[in-house]
């Protein structure tokens, strides 16, 4: 049998133990699991505690990893003899937690609302058979998009079809016999949807006798359109301060086709008017009269301010075809009235084209025939 020697025991035990009394050693760094890096050693009891070895894994995604401490101790001296007194290494610094993948911001919110769809341009009103009105404008699109907002630029309104002669009746629809006098309110548009409106004797007969009344009444800012007058037409159609009128057909003028009444600024676009035997249209008030894209035919004067009156009437004919009028196209007595005339054609007009305007004439583009 093999002796040990006493040398060699001691030489293994002695460390041990002077380490155990004298100045204790560390016991070994602890590899740490967690995500924040290796925990320091536990300190031998007299000896400073080991450090502990880097943490593992890496920080989550999105922070970083915290950075593990170093190991608290410094380390214990390494132990001469038995396995446990070898002094835990000192704890390297954890490292780093891998910055967790940075997580993409989330996508961006789309740019700003898309704009309005930029309004399609309203098309040009298509004229009729002999023009038709202009077309209104398109609309315009949806408003552009704010700063935040997309880009969409607001649409452009189109410009308003170019017309020749406005709309007119192709077809008369049924015909009505009017009993009392039509009334159009201020503000309110009247439409006749093309019927013939003729008059009850109780309004008149439509001939030159003084007292008729009126088929139609137009109030302060009305509007009368598509309406066929027959005969009897009695006195036609009063207005009563502003008014528009479009597309209106006189068969039979009657006493007078229309009488501007009240005082403003009387529109008539599109229409015609045959056979009278005084005047088409009498002017009773200061006012402005605007006649375009009309055709009169045979009667003694186009317009006339009624007689011996001074107020100042402004008149404006554009566009129109004014024949067989067998004094003239427009008279007055006032010497402050005007009377303006453009792009019209006119035929077999009595002596002259106009009387009593004394120079306060302008005309432009017309076209004798």
């Amino acid at each position: 049998m093999q002796r040990t020697s006493h040398s060699r025991v001691w030489t293994t035990i002695l460390p041990s133990v002077v380490c155990a009394f004298l100045i204790g050693c560390g016991g070994p760094g602890e590899d740490s699991t967690d995500d924040d890096g290796g925990n320091g050693g536990t300190a031998g009891a007299g000896g400073s505690a080991g450090g502990g070895t880097a943490g593992k894994s890496s920080g989550g995604a999105g922070a970083a990893g915290m950075i593990g401490g170093t190991g608290g101790g410094s380390s214990g001296s390494s132990g001469g003899g038995g396995a446990s007194g070898k002094g835990g290494s000192a704890g390297v610094s954890g490292a780093s937690g891998a910055g967790g993948v940075s997580a993409s911001g989330g996508m961006g919110g789309s740019s700003g609302g898309k704009g309005g769809v930029s309004g399609a341009s309203g098309a040009g009103g298509a004229g009729g058979s002999s023009g038709g009105f202009g077309g209104a404008g398109g609309k315009g699109g949806g408003a552009a998009g704010s700063a935040q907002a997309g880009n969409g630029a607001a649409g452009t309104s189109s410009q308003a079809g170019s017309g020749g002669q406005p709309m007119t009746c192709d077809s008369v629809g049924s015909s009505m016999t009017v009993n009392a006098t039509i009334r159009v309110g201020p503000g309110q548009t009247y439409d006749g949807e093309c019927r013939r409106f003729i008059a009850a004797p109780n309004l008149g007969d439509g001939s030159q006798a003084e007292g008729q009344s009126p088929v139609f009444e137009i109030g302060d800012g009305g509007t009368l359109i598509n309406v066929v007058l027959g005969a009897p037409a009695a006195d036609g159609i009063h207005t009563e301060g502003d008014a528009t009128l479009r597309n209106i057909t006189w068969e039979d003028i009657g006493e007078d086709a229309m009488t501007v009444s009240g005082q403003g600024t009387v529109t008539l676009d599109g229409g015609s008017a045959v056979n009278g035997a005084d005047k088409v249209f009498q002017v009773n008030a200061a006012s402005t009269f605007r006649i375009s894209n009309f055709t009169a035919r045979q009667a003694g004067k186009f317009i006339r301010q009624n007689g011996g009156t001074t107020f100042t009437t402004n008149l404006f004919i554009d566009n129109c075809d004014i024949s067989q009028m067998s004094e003239s196209i427009a008279r007055t007595d006032s010497s402050t009235s005007t009377v303006s005339m453009t792009n019209t054609r006119y035929s077999r007009i009595g002596d002259t084209n106009f009387i009593g305007f004394n120079g306060r004439i302008t005309e432009s583009n017309n076209t004798a025939y």
